[in-house]
């Protein structure tokens, strides 16, 4: 069976090595894919529209801290379907330079979607905190500067990644913490049949539109039914899902949003299997 050239193509992640992007990643396409660190969702996208990255992978909502910003405006960087999705339980890490104690720590650091995720734990220490843009770009500077005083929250992954000390795992406010990523491809790309769908509308004229949207869908067999599920930060554009079990999904986002503008997203099984 010969290979498929875009298989032998990395797969964009937003962040830098170690962080949970890659190990979602992973978990879709097996331990041995290669990661195209990118420093954002949009960035990550923009790899699979110029043919860099035959996939990429994007944390989309948190079971605690809810949907990820960004990612709305990264579907719209170009053209591509959604393939499969990861749900990955998440359990953060306190890392910090080498031979400091939790007495040390002043500050802790990290994306604000997982400062949120540990925001008891952090004020039950008295922590003061400073969000980043990538915790795993943290760790990396963290590694390089040694600062005592200065603790980072992600995946323990990390501190074998860049060397760092672990002062406390397990962390999350809630027990049941996950992150749910979606895998996107080329439009192109090869999608087996689900019955999970998206779809982007917009530009919005009127909010009221997107009042009577879920109404549409709904009485077209739609189930699930989330309008909206991800918007823009202009607030003009969203992405909506929904799940229907008789295979035509595309028809009916076509028949709910009508002359509203939209481009279907794609069709695929909630499931964290592997890629083929």
């Amino acid at each position: 069976m010969q290979t498929s050239p875009a298989r032998l193509l990395p797969i964009a992640v937003p962040g830098a090595r170690g962080a949970f992007t890659q190990t979602a990643a992973r978990s879709f396409f097996g331990q041995t894919c290669a990661a195209l660190a990118c420093n954002t969702a949009s960035d990550a996208v923009a790899a699979v529209v110029e043919g860099r990255a035959s996939h990429a992978v994007v944390p989309v909502e948190n079971s605690i801290s809810g949907v990820f910003d960004g990612v709305a405006d990264a579907l719209f960087v170009g053209d591509v379907s959604v393939v499969g999705e990861v749900v990955l339980p998440i359990r953060h890490a306190l890392m910090a330079a080498r031979g400091a104690r939790l007495d040390d720590i002043s500050v802790v650091t990290s994306h604000p979607a997982s400062l949120a995720q540990c925001r008891d734990w952090i004020a039950s220490w008295g922590l003061a905190t400073r969000p980043s843009d990538d915790c795993a770009a943290s760790a990396q500077k963290l590694a390089a500067e040694g600062d005592a005083a200065l603790g980072v929250i992600g995946s323990r992954e990390l501190g074998a990644t860049y060397g760092l000390d672990i002062l406390a795992e397990g962390l999350s406010d809630l027990p049941d913490n996950r992150t749910r990523f979606l895998v996107l491809g080329a439009v192109d790309a090869d999608v087996e049949s689900g019955w999970r769908n998206a779809v982007q509308i917009g530009p919005v004229q009127t909010p009221r539109t997107l009042k009577t949207l879920r109404i549409q869908f709904e009485s077209l067999g739609a189930s699930r039914v989330r309008v909206p599920f991800l918007g823009s930060d202009d607030g003009r554009r969203y992405v909506v899902e929904f799940d229907q079990r008789n295979g035509d999904g595309r028809s009916i986002a076509d028949r709910a949003c009508g002359t509203l503008p939209h481009r279907f997203l794609g069709t695929w099984s909630p499931s964290d299997r592997r890629a083929g």
